[in-house]
C-alpha cells in the first residue's frame, strides 16, 4: 500500500508538532508515531525553554552563554540565529495557549539553570514539556493525520528522500521530517523514555545521511540514584532556586550552576553525592513533578537529601543539519534531539533543546514551497531493516562509553558490538564508540581519562563520513 502526503513527520513530540503547525493550511500531513500518547521524551522536559525575554537579557547574551557552554564546538551562526528567535517563539507559544508561570506582576517567571548568566528558562512549574505538548497537540488537532506505526526505512528516489517505509505501508512525502527524539536508552542509566533508542538517527545512517558529533552524550548530573535503569530527573531549576550538592560529610563541593558537564564530572570524581532541596520555599508547589516522582521511589525531598548521580540525558549528536533543518539528503529534514545543528557544541546549555526543536521544526515546514511532487516517484528503501536492540547493549554502552571513557574500554565496546547480531542500532552504537575513540581529548561532555586536557587540534565537529563504514554482516 502506498500513501502520498505533502509532509511526512516521523515522531509526535515537540519538534514534529511545531513542523505540523508551521505548514500551510492546505498541506496534507501525516505523523508516523510508534509510541502511545506521551510516551516520548518531550513530556519529560522539566526545567523550561530558554529565551531572552527578561529585562537583563538579550539574544546576544543568550548566544554568548550558549557558546561558552559549548566548549569551542558550537556553530556560532546557528547559535546566533536560533537565539534571536527565542522571544518570538515564546510569543507564539503563548498565543497557542501555553500556560507559563508568571510572577505577581504578571511577568514571565524565569528560572535560572546551569550555564545561564541570568534567569532565562520560561517554564510551567517543573512540567514544561507536558504543557508544551498539551498546547501544541491541541493546536494541531485536525491539521495532521496520525499513523500509529513504526518507520523501518527511508525511501529514496534517486538521491532524494521521498518518504518512509512503515510496518504496513510506503508513506511518500514531498518533505520528510525526522523528529524521533534521542538515544539515551542506549545507555543503562538514563532519564529518557524506554523508546529513545536512536531509531531516526539509525534510519538516516542507513540511507547515507551525514551524522555529526556522536561522541557527545550529555549526562545530566542530578538524576535520582535509586539503582533503577530509568532514572527520575531532578531538574536543574532546583539548583537555580537554591538546592545544593553535598558529599558524604554534608559539604558543598561544586558550583551547582556551572555547565552540566562540570557538575557531572565533580559528582563522579567525588564518588557519591546528594541534592539538598530543603531550603527551597514552597518546594512542593513549585516542583510538584520532582516531589511526586521522588516520593514514588521512596524519597521525600521535603525532609531528606536525595542521592544523585549522572545519567544519560541528552544526545547532542545526530543527523547533521543546518539552521533550517536540512540534512545532507535532499528532501530529508530533522529537528529535535535526533538532529545535530551545531547549536550545542560539546555541551548543551539548559533550556536550549526545546527552543532549537521548535525553531528547526517550524523552518522545515517552510521548505515545502520548493519541494517537488512525489506522485511519480519510484522509491526504493534505503537498505537493511532497522532490526532490534540486543538487551546487553545498554550496559555495554554504559561501561564502555559512559561519562568517563578511555581507549581500552572503547575498543572493548566495539569488539563486543561486533559479536552481536546485525542491527542498525548496533551499528549506531559502534559509530558512537568510534567517534569517542577518535576524539583523543576531553571536551565538554566527552571525558577521556587517558586524554584529560582539551586540545586545539580537536576544535572541530566530527562527521560520520570520516568514521563509518556500513557493516557487511
Amino acid at each position: 500500500m502506498t500513501e502520498i502526503y505533502d509532509i511526512v513527520i516521523v515522531g509526535g513530540g515537540i519538534a514534529g508538532l511545531a513542523c505540523a503547525l508551521a505548514a500551510p493550511e492546505d498541506a496534507t500531513i501525516v505523523v508516523v508515531d510508534k509510541g502511545e500518547s506521551g510516551a516520548g521524551s518531550s513530556p519529560l522536559a522539566q526545567g523550561g525553554i530558554a529565551a531572552a525575554v527578561g529585562p537583563e537579557d538579550s539574544p546576544d547574551r543568550h548566544a554568548a552563554d550558549t557558546i561558552a557552554a559549548g566548549a569551542g564546538l558550537c556553530d556560532e551562526d546557528v547559535v546566533l540565529d536560533v537565539c534571536a528567535e527565542g522571544p518570538g517563539v515564546i510569543a507564539w507559544l503563548t498565543s497557542l495557549g501555553c500556560r507559563f508561570d508568571r510572577d505577581a506582576s504578571g511577568e514571565l517567571d524565569l528560572a535560572r539553570e546551569g550555564g545561564q548568566s541570568v534567569g532565562r528558562s520560561v517554564h510551567a512549574t517543573d512540567a514544561t514539556g507536558v504543557e508544551l505538548v498539551r498546547a501544541l497537540r491541541a493546536a494541531a488537532l485536525g491539521r495532521a493525520e496520525r499513523r500509529m506505526s513504526r518507520a523501518t526505512a527511508l525511501l529514496l528516489d534517486g538521491d532524494r528522500c521521498a518518504g518512509v517505509l512503515t510496518d504496513d505501508a510506503a508513506v511518500l512525502g514531498r518533505v520528510t521530517m525526522m523528529a524521533t527524539g534521542g538515544a539515551g536508552a542506549l545507555w543503562a542509566a538514563t532519564t529518557n523514555a524506554p523508546g529513545a533508542t536512536g531509531d531516526g538517527i539509525a534510519l538516516a545512517m542507513a540511507a547515507g545521511a551525514q551524522l555529526a558529533d556522536l561522541e557527545f552524550m550529555q549526562f545530566h548530573p542530578t538524576a535520582l540514584d535509586d539503582g533503577m535503569p530509568g532514572r527520575a530527573l531532578l531538574t536543574e531549576a532546583l539548583r537555580g532556586d537554591g538546592a545544593v550538592l553535598v558529599d558524604e560529610r554534608g559539604e558543598r563541593f561544586v558550583d551547582e550552576l556551572a555547565p552540566r558537564h562540570v557538575v557531572a564530572k565533580a559528582i563522579l570524581e567525588r564518588g557519591r553525592a546528594w541534592l539538598d532541596c530543603r531550603s527551597i520555599a514552597d518546594l512542593e508547589r513549585r516542583f510538584p513533578t520532582v516531589v511526586s516522582g521522588a516520593r514514588a521511589r521512596g524519597f521525600d525531598p521535603l525532609t531528606q537529601t536525595l542521592p544523585v548521580s549522572p545519567a544519560a540525558h541528552y544526545f547532542i549528536g545526530g543527523i547533521a543539519v543546518d539552521a533550517r533543518g536540512r540534512s545532507s539528503i535532499a528532501g530529508l529534514y530533522a529537528a529535535g534531539e535526533c538532529a545535530s545543528s551545531g547549536m550545542h557544541g560539546a555541551n548543551r546549555m539548559a533550556g536550549n533543546s526545546l527552543l532549537e526543536s521548535i525553531v528547526l521544526g517550524r523552518r522545515a515546514a517552510e521548505s515545502l514551497a520548493g519541494a517537488p511532487d512525489v506522485r511519480d516517484a519510484q522509491p526504493d528503501d534505503s537498505g537493511r531493516p532497522i532490526g532490534t536492540l540486543d538487551p546487553s547493549v545498554p550496559q555495554l554502552m554504559w561501561d564502555g562509553a559512559g561519562p568517563f571513557r578511555d581507549e581500552i574500554r572503547l575498543r572493548g565496546l566495539i569488539d563486543a558490538l561486533d559479536r552481536l547480531p546485525s542491527s542498525l542500532h548496533h551499528d549506531l552504537c559502534r559509530l558512537i564508540a568510534s567517534a569517542a575513540l577518535d576524539r583523543r581529548e576531553s571536551r565538554g561532555v566527552h571525558q577521556r581519562t587517558d586524554f584529560r586536557v582539551t586540545e586545539e587540534a580537536f576544535a572541530r565537529r566530527s562527521v560520520s563520513n570520516d568514521l563509518f563504514r556500513p557493516s557487511a554482516r
